[in-house]
């Protein structure tokens, strides 16, 4: 709970792309600070390597949230958040308030900028290379893939186990191309959202640093 609600209400005033943060958790970020961000929820950690050398995925998790991040050069490129949301009073809402689509929406966007693409529960945010808003988010979009798939299982140390709860939710970015004027993106997704009046029971967030995408498919133009 305690991601959740700083992840609503201190999320980061529109800045230059490096610096977009979610709760503690912030693009750019060594594994190390990603670890003494998330201390006080002592997560439990799982590696897990990619098909390229310089990339690698840490995820985390917690009794009522998970973690995937994107370690580029060691630095987070992207992350995806799951938190589930139990029923009943929740503290970073006035008393009997409910987190409804449009309350949860809400307190991100007071703390950012305006989202270019609302479909009830799913919202986007994008930002150009210099890190201000676009209204247009067909101006960012992968080049040829899906920007997100799903993670898929990591599995357990222990043979015969079932994969690593963790991974249940969680997206891991897509490698590929993106406009080259494009700076962040971050995507909320909130389930039940049959309407805008659902009461929300569990939120996905995905942000991704696009800069830092662009430049490891530069490095990488033949894989």
């Amino acid at each position: 709970m305690q991601l959740l609600i700083a992840g609503l209400i201190v999320f980061a005033q529109p800045v230059l792309a490096q610096n977009v943060k979610l709760a503690n958790i912030a693009l750019g970020m060594s594994e190390t600070e990603v670890k003494t961000a998330l201390t006080s929820n002592a997560p439990v950690y799982f590696n897990q390597a990619s098909d390229y050398p310089d990339m690698r995925f840490l995820i985390a998790e917690t009794v009522m949230e998970s973690y995937a991040f994107t370690l580029i050069d060691g630095k987070v490129a992207a992350f995806s958040v799951m938190h589930i949301l139990p029923p009943g009073q929740l503290p970073f809402l006035p008393p009997g308030q409910q987190p409804t689509v449009p309350i949860l929406r809400g307190l991100i966007t007071k703390q950012t900028w305006t989202p270019a693409e609302i479909n009830k529960g799913d919202t986007w945010w994008f930002s150009d290379a210099t890190g201000a808003p676009l209204s247009d988010p067909s101006k960012c979009r992968p080049e040829s893939s899906e920007a997100w798939s799903p993670f898929g299982p990591v599995a357990s140390a222990n043979p015969g186990e079932r994969a690593v709860k963790s991974t249940e939710g969680l997206m891991k970015p897509s490698v590929t191309s993106y406009p080259s004027n494009c700076g962040v993106s971050i995507h909320l997704n909130q389930t039940p959202a049959e309407s805008e009046n659902s009461v929300v029971t569990s939120v996905r967030y995905q942000v991704l640093d696009i800069k830092a995408m662009n430049a490891f498919r530069a490095k990488h133009p033949q894989h």
